[in-house]
This record gives structure tokens, sequence and C-alpha cells, in this order.
């Protein structure tokens, strides 16, 4: 007489081959490819480090130098107030700066509501039409102004067909 309950039946080895080959594909699969991924994000994260550690001292140098005071030999126009007198005559001279810097006037726009009568300042927008390489020679000339307080914003549209340069800047005026 055979004794059953000794028997390996295959359909249960099948099942249980069946049921560890799911268990390797469903759970430890993802796990090692997330594992990959992780490696992969440290290796990057470590490059990006070991970068930022050699730059370093040569960005505390750039910080340090640029700490040092400005020198006192570079030449500024003793600020000058724009009397009531050369403000309407401002179209005019915006124009002059342009032709310096080989550019055209598009407009010029005076902003009524940022007149700072109490310090004395007038915000200015002017867009001028031309070729973006003439930007440095027309920013130098209007630094050059001694009623020029400073430059806000520089906006620089270079597309074919539409190229120009819009400055806000801030006029000294009384």
């Amino acid at each position: 007489m055979a004794d059953t309950k000794n028997q390996t039946s295959p359909i249960l080895v099948i099942l249980c081959v069946v049921g560890l080959l799911a268990f390797l594909i469903l759970v430890l699969y993802p796990n090692y490819r997330n594992m990959k991924d992780y490696d992969r994000r440290i290796s990057a994260l470590n490059g990006e480090i070991a970068l930022r550690q050699a730059l370093a001292p040569i960005y505390s140098k750039l910080v340090y130098r640029a700490r040092i005071a400005p020198s006192t030999q570079l030449a500024s126009p003793e600020k000058k107030a724009l009397d009531v007198g050369n403000t309407a005559r401002l179209a005019q001279i915006f124009q002059d700066i342009a032709n310096t810097a080989e550019l055209t006037l598009e407009s010029l726009i005076p902003d009524a509501q940022t007149v700072d009568r109490a310090n004395g300042r007038l915000m200015v927008e002017a867009v001028f039409r031309g070729e973006f390489l003439n930007l440095q020679p027309l920013i130098n000339t209007i630094v050059e102004q001694s009623y020029v307080d400073r430059i806000h914003k520089i906006q620089v549209r270079c597309e074919e067909e539409n190229k120009w340069i819009k400055l806000s800047v801030s006029l000294l005026h009384r």
C-alpha cells in the first residue's frame, strides 16, 4: 500500500514555483528598480556637492572682492536737478542721446504718478528702436547726464521685425 501523505504533488510544486516567481516579480523587482534610481540620484548629488566644494573658495574670494569699496577715481558727473524748463524739451534731450548711440527714440513717457516732489524725482520710460549692440553706448550716454539718478529697469526685445530697448530711468527733477 502506498503512503499518499509523503508524496509531493506536481501541481503543488508548480504552484509554489509560480508563487515564488510572482513574489519576485511583484515585490522585489520594483524595489530593485527604485534602489537603482536612488543610487543614480545619490551619485548625481555627490557630484554636485563635490563641484560646489571645489567652487566654494572661489566664490568666497569673489564675495570678498565685491565688498571692497568702489574706487573714488571713477568719473561721475555732479548731480544737478532738471528744471521745469528742460522738462518740456525732454523728448529732444533723449533723442540727442539716442542719436549718439545710433538709435531712434520711439517713445518717451514721463510717469506722472511717480513724481516725488519731496525727493525731486521723476520716472521716465523711454523706448528706443535699433540694434541690441548699441545698448552699452546708450546706457553710457544716459548715465553721463547730470540729471539722471538711476536706471531702474532695462528690457530688450531682439526679434527679426521688432527690435527695441525699453529703459525706466529716474531723473532728478525740481
